[in-house]
């Protein structure tokens, strides 16, 4: 699209972003108000129109940041998307307990929007990946998880000195090696090879050369079979010529047949071959319907269009980068300018309001106030209006002044002061106890409440703190832009910069750096005129002169101390170790799985829901949520470790590397399996973790693997694995790399199980309080992979039955299904697709065959079930969700039975 398009796009989005922010706003009340709400499905239809809205806003959003080329709009844009990702969290968890469940859908909602669920996938940020590491980290690690070592020290000249010996020495004995061998192939008679079998291949060349041969062998065999083709239909021409010949030369020749029959003949071929035409129209034309509204898959796609889209939006990127520069550059030049020219201004204007502010106080109340720290900001301050006021002067002196003739009437002893401090905090303490209990007894009269239809107060919603971040910013951005965004914009409001606003930029970047020079000097005149105000109290025969007061000195924040060791360094131990690990890429897009598209009706009965096992696009778009959003977010309250659970098989590695891979994160691998023997002892451990935070912290964004986190958490470690000591990092692990983890840091914690009933769980949650239990892989899912893997193929019969085989193989992982079937159709049974169509018990006898398959039973799944219930919240919530129900439906039968 054109920089015109795109802004046309950003003025309708404005309206949506005000309009749903209304709408927020009038959920907002429904939540303070504290007016229940009732069904469960209307709650949720409530909640969940404005969730998807901002879904919706958030997409398009991300959009806009990524490929507006006016440079100056896109830091607003940024501060509202994180404003809203905020808020999308707290939406999402008030679905959650809305619905009583960590999975939550908004089909009914989607209904009544007129949207479908693929409008409120959230989109993986563009932004995410690539604007958060700094250049010159982001060179370390490209460089040395390429093998190139930059982190080790400068060594000494002796240590230079000594490699240079060693290599000497090795190459001398290398050739004396091979003036031996020589002598010995002489001696031997033998012919000498030639100087290029001694050459010595890296691994990377060795492997480029088994691919050319490989190709140059393919290219061979298509060769060879395109001559023989030839050579064989000239020979067949040739002896059918010469035969027929032969025939006509020798009258053996068989006359041809009356013409009355070759006209039937003719006519019969021409019937049929126009029936068959037909027919072929028909089907051509039935497929090409079928094609448009979904219902198969060709076999054959056009290049793809994301890649293509992927292109123009690279190119737009170049351009927004080359107008960035100038930007910089332009910003440069006008604020030396505004320096030159204006600097004695500007600096008189911040005399003159300081001044005012002095002139305001002293003709009010005939004193001064404090003048504000450096450390607070200084005389900023006092601009924004943040300092003490004259009118909360009048009340601090009024209480003051009666607290002072308190204290004279009856002055109390340092015993007293105290006694009367231990009383005040005991009783702190004892009303945030009567608190707890009172909260305790309120969700207990509420719990009981709701077990009555009729006295049923409903669902009342979650108050959000981040609805007024969505409001600062989107003020923020109209303060600044509303006058410029209009319908009939000229070229700088579409793309590059505005003149005007780096001018005002300027003024305000030069005010804020001279400012600090003005506060020293109105610092002094401010002594000066208290010194003259104290000499005219005591001419009037006040000797204690009335005081503002005093503004508590703000703790100095102590710069970072320069690291002993530099991050180079520090990366490449980490490396050597194996802690740091490469990995493959992959994206969500490879977790295949389709979502549960009947859960919302099945649960939205009014007296007898259903509650559906999830499906695998759920968990994807609730990784999306709670790792990738989380990843980039600076929420205060984000959880930012999250535990995959799952039976063997169930993809939770894959997730892992799909998360790393869409952030653009380093993987650092703190799994038991895999640090047992490095940085051994506990002073070293200490090392380990040290190096760990300051890696994860100098390079995010990160993210912290703990690959089966049940082992770190064991309740009795097993005989064989004693010897890895898999619970080595469990006593330190929370205090040495979560509680470190800050609301700004892009730093996640990932963890995964396949066994966790064997953990402890108290000690487990304390590090993952968060947990997303993964399905076993179900119909819909199966039927979405199969479908995707054997369309593929030409000779596949587009209506292959791929449900009978999906029913027959839930509970068999992905993965098995994948490699099962990669495995039946090689070569030669792709060739005979053709005549012998492939049938829908190979598929499943391929799977059931394939060795190492992994299948999870419906009862081995219940083990999870009731390992979640037990270890998650939503278990207990779901639990006591579902004990309500069961209560109001009973009163309900009871109520019917009375009136019949």
């Amino acid at each position: 699209m054109s920089n015109k398009d795109y802004y046309k796009r950003w003025l309708q989005l404005k309206e949506q972003i005000q309009k749903t922010s209304l709408e927020d706003d009038r959920l907002q009340e429904l939540a303070v108000s504290s007016i229940g709400i009732k069904p469960q499905a209307t709650a949720v239809e409530i909640v969940a129109r404005v969730y998807c809205k901002y879904c919706e806003i958030y997409n398009k959003l991300c959009d806009c940041y990524d490929q507006m080329e006016q440079v100056q709009r896109r830091p607003y844009i940024r501060t509202i998307i994180d404003a809203i990702t905020c808020r999308l969290f707290e939406l999402k968890l008030s679905l959650e307990e809305v619905e009583a469940f960590e999975f939550t859908y908004s089909d009914n909602a989607l209904q009544q929007l007129l949207m479908v669920p693929q409008d409120i996938e959230i989109m993986c940020p563009f932004h995410y990946p690539f604007e958060i590491r700094e250049q010159e980290m982001q060179y370390i690690i490209d460089e040395i998880l390429a093998g190139n070592r930059i982190g080790d020290p400068t060594p000494t000249p002796s240590e230079i000195e000594r490699k240079e010996e060693k290599r000497l020495e090795e190459e001398a004995r290398a050739r004396e090696e091979k003036e031996a061998e020589m002598k010995r192939r002489m001696a031997m008679g033998e012919e000498l090879s030639d100087a290029a079998s001694s050459v010595q291949l890296s691994p990377k060349e060795l492997e480029e050369m088994r691919l050319l041969a490989e190709y140059n062998g393919h290219i061979n065999n298509i060769q060879r079979m395109e001559r023989s083709r030839y050579l064989i239909r000239e020979k067949t021409k040739k002896y059918n010529k010469d035969e027929n010949l032969y025939l006509d030369l020798a009258g053996t020749k068989k006359p041809p047949a009356r013409e009355s029959l070759r006209i039937r003949a003719a006519l019969l071929i021409q019937s049929i071959c126009r029936k068959f035409m037909e027919i072929k129209r028909y089907r051509k034309r039935d497929n090409k319907l079928k094609n448009k509204l979904g219902m198969i898959i060709p076999s054959w796609s056009p290049p793809s269009q994301k890649i293509q889209l992927e292109k123009v939006k690279e190119g737009r990127r170049t351009f927004r980068k080359k107008y960035y520069i100038k930007w910089l550059e332009a910003n440069m030049k006008e604020n030396a300018r505004v320096l030159r020219l204006r600097e004695g201004k500007i600096m008189e204007d911040i005399s003159d309001e300081i001044r005012q502010w002095l002139r305001e106080w002293y003709s009010e109340v005939r004193i001064f106030d404090e003048f504000p720290y450096p450390d607070e900001g200084g005389s900023i301050l006092i601009v924004k209006g943040e300092t003490f006021t004259i009118e909360e002067y009048i009340e601090w002196r009024l209480e003051e002044d009666k607290r002072l003739k308190a204290e004279a009437g009856s002055p109390k002893s340092k015993e007293q002061i105290k006694a009367e401090k231990l009383a005040a905090r005991e009783e702190k303490k004892r009303l945030q106890a009567d608190a707890k209990i009172k909260e305790a007894k309120r969700l207990l009269d509420y719990k009981k409440s709701r077990l009555n239809p009729e006295g049923d107060p409903g669902i009342y919603l979650r108050i959000g703190t981040a609805l007024e971040s969505v409001h600062e910013a989107w003020d923020l951005y109209q303060n600044q832009w509303k006058e410029y965004d209009t319908t009939d914009a000229p070229e700088e409001i579409l793309k590059g910069f505005i003149k005007q606003l780096i001018t005002d930029d300027a003024y305000q970047d030069i005010q804020l750096k001279l400012r600090p020079i003005v506060d020293d000097m109105m610092r002094l005149e401010l002594n000066l005129l208290k010194n003259s105000l104290k000499v005219d109290y005591l001419k009037a025969g006040i000797a204690k002169p009335p005081q503002s007061k005093k503004r508590k000195k703000p703790k100095k924040i102590k710069p970072p101390k320069p690291d002993k060791i530099p991050p180079a360094r520090m990366f490449q131990m980490l490396v050597d170790e194996g802690i740091v690990r490469k990995y493959p890429r992959t994206t969500l897009e490879d977790y295949w799985g389709d979502r549960n598209y009947a859960a919302a009706d099945m649960r939205a009965v009014l007296w007898t829901p259903s509650f559906p096992p999830s499906c695998i696009g759920d968990v994807k778009e609730l990784v999306k949520v709670r790792c990738i959003l989380t990843m980039g977010s600076s929420c205060p309250k984000s959880v930012r470790s999250q535990l995959l659970v799952g039976p063997k098989g169930s993809g939770k590695r894959t997730l892992v590397y799909a998360i790393a891979t869409e952030t653009n994160a380093i993987l650092i691998d703190l799994s038991p399996m895999n640090v047992y023997d490095k940085f051994p002892g506990p002073k070293n451990l200490k090392t380990m973790f040290q190096l760990v935070n300051r890696i994860s912290k100098l390079m995010q964004p990160t993210v912290i693997l703990v690959d089966d986190a049940d082992k770190l958490f064991y309740k009795k470690v097993p005989k064989e694995e004693k010897i890895f000591d898999p619970t080595r990092l469990s006593k330190d692990f929370f205090k040495e790399v979560l509680k470190p983890i800050q609301a700004d840091d892009k730093i996640l914690v990932l963890g995964t199980a396949s066994e966790p009933w064997l953990a402890k769980n108290p000690l487990m949650y304390k590090v993952f309080p968060s947990t997303i239990l993964l399905p076993r892989s179900d119909y819909g899912s199966i039927s979405f992979v199969l479908t995707n893997m054997l369309m593929k193929y030409h000779g596949m019969d587009r209506e292959f039955n791929v449900h009978s085989a999906a029913q027959a193989l839930r509970g068999y992982d992905i993965n098995t299904i994948r490699k099962g079937v990669d495995s039946l159709l090689c070569g030669k049974r792709v060739a005979e697709l053709y005549h012998r169509p492939l049938d829908p018990v190979e598929v499943v006898d391929a799977v059931l065959d394939y060795e190492g398959g992994v299948f999870t039973g419906v009862d081995d799944y219940e083990m999870y079930k009731e390992w979640y219930i037990s270890y998650s919240p939503w278990g207990t919530r779901y639990l006591d969700y579902m004990q309500m129900l069961e209560s109001q439906l009973t009163y309900k039968l009871k109520a019917e039975k009375k009136k019949n």
